[in-house]
């Protein structure tokens, strides 16, 4: 197993088996197809699964035309009590805004591939944005992100209950077959399509980040808090650090600051760079290596200028980012980008 990124709770795409057999589609053949043993399957509830079971079982499900629902489904179908220990401390929070900080902080115990962030406007509206942190297939990356953006919406939902406000959310995906069912969701508007980069974004107002929850106990979230460090705590021992985080600059357009680095991992910045330093490493190092690759790849295959590179790798000018690409690698871009044309020419 591939060590970027942990296993993924399995109890998310299960929730769907019920559905799936009564659109005859038996338990028994979806568990082949992902090479999980039945027995296995009824006595783990707490079952993990990897990046590629799940690209697995998502393939197999929608190749029957009749699915063409089911993320949607699958995000309708989940309760914040779905998530097991996250779950409840969300529950517990004081309002909305705690519960969605707590959601970002911890996303990684609920779906590790991808990650949510974020921001305040000056208004002191809330946006929240969910994206990959590694390479996902097309098909898969699509169902999670529909799948993730009905979730959210239902949580919020059930956090605020009858005082939900009306919200936007954006997506990257395209407008579904069934959109018809997204009348079905109170007081939010879906807009597909309204995204460059595969992500969802929910604008959520001041008003409504501020709603009291119901069940809020600070003694119970902290007490839950720390079993929910612990986990994190295995997972982070289990995975190769530089390995994950070159996975998450190569996948990011705009590669994170340490410091959000440290936040996606629940760790301080020190004690990130501390670990990057027992494997001869630094940030900025790293940030390098993946900076060059990525220009060096984009010098080889695309037709962009450098004006037009220097800008997507975040460099202010492309006088900066040639002096920068001959430092680390000795030559000036354009005189690498005329000898990788020349040997593509030698090998045709």
């Amino acid at each position: 197993m591939n060590n970027q990124i942990p296993m993924i709770p399995a109890r998310y795409y299960f929730k769907l088996l019920s559905l799936l057999e009564s659109r005859n589609i038996s338990t028994v053949e979806i568990l082949a197809e992902v090479d999980i043993d039945l027995k296995k399957y009824l006595s783990s509830p707490d079952m993990k699964i990897s990046q590629e079971q799940v690209e697995k079982f998502i393939s197999f499900c929608l190749k029957f035309p009749f699915n063409y629902d089911l993320a949607f489904e699958l995000g309708r179908s989940l309760k914040v009590s779905s998530h097991s220990l996250i779950g409840y401390a969300i529950l517990t929070c004081d309002n909305l805004e705690q519960a969605i900080i707590y959601i970002s902080k911890y996303f990684s115990l609920i779906l590790p591939s991808f990650k949510i962030s974020y921001f305040y406007h000056e208004d002191q509206s809330m946006e929240l944005i969910c994206e990959p942190v590694i390479p996902i297939d097309t098909l898969s990356l699509n169902f999670h992100l529909e799948a993730i953006a009905v979730a959210l919406h239902c949580t919020i939902h059930e956090l605020v209950e009858e005082r939900l406000i009306p919200y936007h959310v954006f997506m990257s995906i395209n407008e579904p077959l069934h959109i018809h069912r997204y009348t079905q969701l109170s007081k939010v508007r879906f807009h597909f399509n309204a995204l460059k980069k595969p992500s969802i974004v929910l604008q959520l107002s001041k008003q409504l980040i501020k709603q009291n929850l119901r069940l809020a106990d600070e003694g119970t979230r902290k007490a839950i808090e720390l079993k929910c460090q612990e986990q994190i705590a295995e997972i982070k021992n289990d995975m190769n650090l530089v390995v994950w985080l070159r996975q998450l600059f190569l996948n990011s357009s705009n590669i994170p600051s340490l410091q959000e680095c440290a936040r996606l991992l629940n760790i301080s910045s020190k004690t990130l760079q501390r670990g990057l330093k027992e494997h001869d490493i630094s940030y900025q190092q790293l940030k390098n290596e993946v900076v060059i690759d990525k220009a060096k790849k984009m010098l080889a295959s695309s037709n962009k200028n450098l004006i037009e590179i220097a800008e997507e790798l975040g460099y202010a000018s492309a006088s900066n980012f040639s002096r920068s690409f001959k430092f680390f690698v000795g030559v000036a871009p354009s005189f690498y980008q005329k000898q990788i044309v020349k040997q593509n020419k030698y090998v045709e």
